[in-house]
């Protein structure tokens, strides 16, 4: 008797690899197939999410797999397509069933063509959705297509329709007319029995025969397709009147010339419209240059006198430091002199009463102090009114003594600071700068109650700035205003071409900045 055959003993993990071998190859076949066809291919899993995108997808859109698979896939879709493909996608999937939509997808260059797109809900034996398989196929040359078939039976139907409005007519290659509208005959006269076999070069005047414009008109159309036509013609009782048509090429479908078609209407309105347009273009064009001159005098005029204001400005700015330096000089040279003169007979004279009049002896003694005390402020004065005589070397050295004599009998501190390598090559400028810090800082010792006040000299490329702030109480400009010294601070900005900014700091105390352009 023959020997049993073996029993093969079932194996669950040999089963399990076998099985798993097969779907990794199935995929694989999948994956080779879907990267070879031309229509864009992608799976999503049952909630719509996706999972998969061919190698067509990638090359088109030119996202890269993180963005494909993010939210950033949804930019792609044209903006007038994608609230309605959104919409029906998602009703498509609450409902299960099959999506299908046109619209234009952006590709990798920027440019949009028209695709039919199409997901298809994949079911297990339950007939549950498991997974949806999707695909976007190119129909832009379809669609242009059916665009040029739209725009022939269009230009057919007003062909056939006899627009009473438009002259219409069908020529043969050799410019001989075959057909002639109803329209054709009520613009330029001639019945279609007059019309048909003649020349298209009839509806032309004699001048423009003369000069080659038939013959032009048909080489551009048949060159470049379509010629414009806008002249003068001839009606059949004579009348010239301007129209406004197209000569078109037509072929047969070799791509071989069969012919042409003219469209034109009736333009002599328009062209009258525009002649009014352009005339009345001409009489604005005339007045838009008279009232050019009127504003360029009027400008050469404003210009003069913010010349003569500037100017103005300058000479008052002059006048002041010439005063301030007579006052301080008198203050110095007279009432300083004065002064001490009297306070010297108040001591000679309190010397000589001491042994007859002691309490005389003395009240003179306190008026001599008290007459010093009044030498030394009118000194003060004097010199704050007389420290113009510097140099644009000796504007730090000016400054730092501002700061110094500030600090003198007003328990404030007041700091100088200059930015290293800032120069001032205009001793004008340096005058000027020196006396708007000097008037912000006498503004901070009188009005502000400060304990502390800097002054910085500092430049940038293309400007210089001198700036005093302080931690006082602060004003404002309106508070101000009526005050000379801010006028004349503003006035010595304007006379540098230069700004001059009064600002509340937020930490509280006021900034006052002066910045001007530097020369080159």
């Amino acid at each position: 008797m023959p020997d049993n055959p073996p029993v093969t003993e079932f194996d669950p993990v040999n089963e399990l690899t076998q099985a798993e071998e097969a779907l990794r190859a199935g995929e694989t076949r999948f994956r080779t197939m879907a990267d070879n066809i031309p229509p864009l291919i992608w799976t999503n899993d049952a909630k719509g999410e996706p999972t998969y995108f061919n190698r067509r997808w990638y090359e088109y859109t030119g996202l890269s797999r993180d963005e494909s698979h993010g939210p950033k896939r949804m930019t792609i879709v044209h903006p007038e397509d994608a609230p309605a493909a959104a919409e029906r996608w998602q009703r498509a999937m609450t409902a299960g069933e099959v999506y299908e939509m046109e619209y234009r997808l952006r590709s990798a260059d920027g440019n949009y063509r028209w695709f039919i797109g199409r997901n298809v809900p994949l079911r297990d034996g339950s007939g549950r959705v498991i997974s949806w398989f999707g695909s976007a196929t190119d129909i832009d040359d379809l669609k242009k297509a059916e665009r040029e078939l739209r725009s022939t039976e269009e230009r057919f139907r007003l062909l056939v329709e006899g627009a009473r409005d438009y002259a219409m007519f069908l020529l043969d290659p050799d410019n001989k007319i075959t057909f002639w509208s109803n329209g054709a005959e009520r613009v330029f006269g001639w019945t279609q029995e007059e019309a048909v076999g003649q020349s298209g070069a009839m509806i032309f005047t004699p001048e423009d025969r003369k000069k080659g414009e038939v013959e032009k008109e048909i080489q551009t159309a048949t060159k470049e397709g379509r010629a414009l036509d806008r002249r003068f013609h001839l009606q059949k009782k004579g009348t010239r009147f301007w129209t406004d048509g197209v000569l078109m090429r037509i072929d047969d479908e070799n791509g071989k010339l069969r012919g042409f078609a003219k469209v034109a209407r009736d333009a002599s309105d328009q062209r009258r419209v525009e002649d009014e347009l352009a005339h009345a273009r001409d009489e604005m064009e005339q007045r838009v240059v008279e009232r050019t001159r009127e504003l360029l005098a009027m400008n050469n005029e404003l210009e003069r006198t913010m010349q003569q204001r500037q100017q103005l400005e300058r000479e008052l700015l002059e006048i002041s430091e010439r005063e301030k330096r007579r006052i301080g000089e008198d203050l110095h040279d007279m009432v300083c002199q004065e002064l001490t003169a009297t306070a010297l007979f108040l001591k000679s004279t309190a010397t000589k009463l001491r042994r007859t009049s002691r309490a005389a002896a003395q009240t003179l003694e306190e008026s001599a102090v008290t007459v010093n005390r009044n030498v030394v402020i009118a000194r003060e004065l004097a010199r704050g009114l007389q420290a113009v005589e510097l140099t644009a070397v000796g504007l730090k050295a000016a400054l730092r003594d501002l700061a110094a004599s500030a600090c003198q009998n007003t328990g404030m501190k007041c700091h100088f600071k200059a930015a290293r390598g800032v120069r001032v090559k205009d001793d004008t400028a340096a005058l000027h700068l020196y006396r708007v810090a000097q008037e912000a800082v006498t503004n901070a010792v009188k009005h502000s109650g400060a304990k502390n006040v800097l002054i910085s000299l500092d430049r940038s490329k293309t400007h210089l700035c001198v700036s005093v702030m302080d931690d006082g109480k602060g004003f404002t400009v309106a508070k101000r205003r009526k005050g000379l010294g801010l006028h004349m601070m503003r006035y010595r900005a304007n006379a540098l071409a230069g700004e001059l900014k009064i600002e509340r700091r937020k930490t509280g105390g006021t900034d006052v900045t002066c910045k001007i352009p530097i020369k080159r």
